[in-house]
């Protein structure tokens, strides 16, 4: 069936797009890879999982019969070479993320030392990058998801790990808005994969409050960032207390 064969097409380009494995969506479904696979092979699968599914990738059901139809979509992963144009010079990094944020021209200028050539120029490299348009009387345009991820290892991740990481936790997080709490244990495998999928709902959530208060006046709003971090990890003093395999 036609519609069938579609939905699975715009399935496996959302996957492609965010960069998620076959095998990432069985650990999601409790599957195996290869049942995964199979089911993808022969378009044959449940709505619940394909709902399933779509809740990974932060998307409605309703939006995955849509994808397509429109001539364009929100870029949530940049190439390799646009994010090194991007933190090539960090004046124009400033004004990626800014745009990203919604910031426009005037903002831009009041608040910044931009003069409007060097702003115009920096927009105009971003368009030309198709990462969004510039309009006439400097109205901006983004193709950009606010739901953007880094590439892993990807030049903007080096990026904010060589210069901004370490100021960021440069805190006792003990004031107004702030909060650092370190839960660390000894946990399974099946344990680690729920809280992780609990950690990508928390992101999407908060990147819905993100998208609510674009709506706010810029006056009314104030630089805030979120760090929602998880890994094995185990505090590397221990690592001279451990025996040697020779022990």
């Amino acid at each position: 069936m036609p519609q069938v064969s579609s939905l699975f097409t715009n399935l496996k380009n959302e996957l492609k797009l965010k960069g998620l494995t076959y095998k990432q969506v069985a650990e999601y479904l409790d599957l195996t890879e290869t049942t995964v696979k199979r089911m993808f092979s022969n378009e044959d699968m449940s709505i619940k999982r394909i709902d399933k599914i779509c809740e990974l990738l932060s998307i409605d059901l309703a939006d995955l019969t849509r994808i397509g139809k429109s001539e364009s979509r929100a870029i949530e992963v940049l190439t390799e070479e646009q994010e090194k144009q991007i933190v090539s010079d960090e004046r124009m990094l400033a004004v990626s993320f800014l745009v990203h944020q919604g910031w426009t021209f005037d903002e831009l200028i009041k608040h910044f030392d931009f003069t409007e050539t060097e702003l115009i120029q920096k927009l105009a490299l971003l368009d030309k990058m198709g990462l969004m348009e510039l309009l006439p009387k400097n109205k901006i345009k983004t193709k950009v998801s606010h739901n953007l991820r880094w590439r892993k290892k990807g030049p903007i991740q080096r990026c904010f790990v060589e210069k901004f990481q370490s100021s960021f936790m440069n805190s006792y997080f003990c004031e107004e808005n702030e909060y650092l709490r370190l839960l660390s244990g000894m946990y399974t495998p099946l344990t680690c994969s729920v809280i992780m999928k609990k950690l990508q709902k928390l992101a999407f959530e908060i990147f819905q409050l993100s998208q609510e208060d674009m709506k706010v006046p810029l006056e009314d709003r104030i630089p805030f960032g979120v760090l929602i971090a998880a890994r094995p990890w185990h505090a590397e003093f221990f690592d001279k207390m451990r025996k040697k395999e020779s022990d």
